[in-house]
């Protein structure tokens, strides 16, 4: 170490004595008082034309060091040999006045051997060839700093993995799409078939049809249209999945007629009766929404009574939008199952009545929901109101 000091102690001595090294003045008293500067973390230095430390003060013990046991040591000591070379520069720029106030970052040795990166202002020393030196240590910004890019590199990785992810999903779902409309394809075929072909049977066969079985064939042909139009509603949520529902006024009053004359010969059979209040005009796509009343009813017929059973169908206005509902008897939903009745395949404990797959009321939300509605149930004394509402 003795062998450094001389060596610094020679070259700043050359530094001392360019021609440019003449006194200038520099307001060391803005650095505060002491206890100001060890709260700022301020580091301060005088070095003397030698290189050694002359004067000293602010929050050194954030390296482990006490201000009295720096004087006399040489710059060298405390700053890393790495960065040598470049406080040499900022000291020949500043003494050439090339630059009257070089800023530079130095990585500082700690008492403890650990190094700690520092930000100085070197000035000429008043009346002196001297220099001080007023340093911040930067070590935590830098290493929270690094910490941020280390970060943002990361996010910036998974940014990328996330949009390779939303193509290759936007291509699965494009298949997924295509596939739809083949399988509907595939499946509204025989239906429309199905369909057309009872027509044609019963106007073929004209009054020599027996009523029973004309009452049977209109019931397969309006379970097919039903069907039809399940599939059709579907396949249009499908193909519109990433993009709003085109809405337009429809009327409510128009699509309830529809489907309950769709309905019929099963409401028949169980004696069911519809009670229709006055329906409203909504913003909706017709469609959805029939297919909406159509689960809504045919729940309401396969849980309702076994016979005698009565729907009532009816509207309320709130504010902006229509409350549309169907109320029917049957036994009440608890709390717990009305917040998982619109579950896909969920259905109540012990019913095995009723056909189905539990898929009817999950429609139902879906379909809801595309319609930028919302729906819910409210269990009754005896029985259940299946509501949603839409936009006026």
């Amino acid at each position: 170490m003795a062998a450094r000091v001389t060596e610094a102690k020679t070259a700043m001595a050359a530094f001392s004595q360019h021609p440019g090294a003449a006194p200038r003045s520099f307001a060391s008293e803005r650095t505060g008082e002491a206890a100001f500067a060890s709260l700022s973390r301020e580091l301060r230095l005088g070095l003397g034309a030698d290189g050694c430390v002359e004067h000293v003060g602010g929050a050194w013990h954030t390296l482990g060091y006490e201000p009295r046991d720096l004087r006399g040591v040489h710059w060298t000591i405390l700053v890393a040999t790495r960065d040598h070379p470049r406080m040499r520069a900022a000291i020949e720029r500043l003494l050439a006045l090339d630059d009257p106030q070089p800023e530079l970052e130095l990585e500082m040795q700690a008492s403890d051997g650990t190094p700690r990166l520092v930000h100085w202002t070197l000035a000429q020393n008043r009346g002196t060839v001297g220099i001080v030196a007023v340093g911040y240590e930067r070590t935590t910004q830098r290493r929270a700093a690094e910490a941020a890019r280390g970060e943002a590199a990361r996010l910036e990785r998974r940014v990328g993995e996330l949009e390779a992810l939303v193509d290759e999903l936007g291509e699965h779902g494009r298949a997924m799409e295509g596939f739809a409309a083949i399988a509907a394809h595939q499946l509204s075929e025989p239906l429309i078939v199905a369909e057309s072909g009872t027509i044609m049977v019963a106007e073929e066969l004209g009054d020599a049809l027996d009523p029973d079985l004309r009452a049977r064939l209109d019931g397969i042909g309006r379970g097919a249209a039903r069907a039809r139009r399940l599939i059709d509603a579907l396949l249009l949520d499908a193909r519109t999945n990433s993009a709003p529902v085109e809405l337009a006024p429809v009327d409510v009053d128009g699509v309830v007629a529809r489907v309950i004359d769709s309905m019929r010969e099963r409401m028949d059979e169980r004696g069911v009766v519809a009670v229709v209040g006055p329906l409203p005009t909504v913003h909706a796509e017709p469609r959805l929404l029939e297919v909406v009343y159509e689960n809504l009813l045919s729940n309401a017929v396969k849980y309702g009574a076994r016979s005698r059973a009565r729907i009532d169908i009816g509207a309320e206005r709130r504010g902006d939008d229509w409350r549309l509902t169907v109320t029917s008897g049957g036994v009440p939903l608890t709390a717990d199952e009305t917040t998982r009745v619109f579950e896909p395949f969920r259905r109540r404990p012990g019913e095995r009545r009723a056909p189905g797959s539990g898929l009817g009321l999950a429609i139902c939300a879906r379909l809801v929901g595309r319609l930028g509605g919302t729906i819910g149930v409210t269990p009754e004394p005896a029985g259940n109101t299946f509501y949603f509402d839409l936009p006026a």
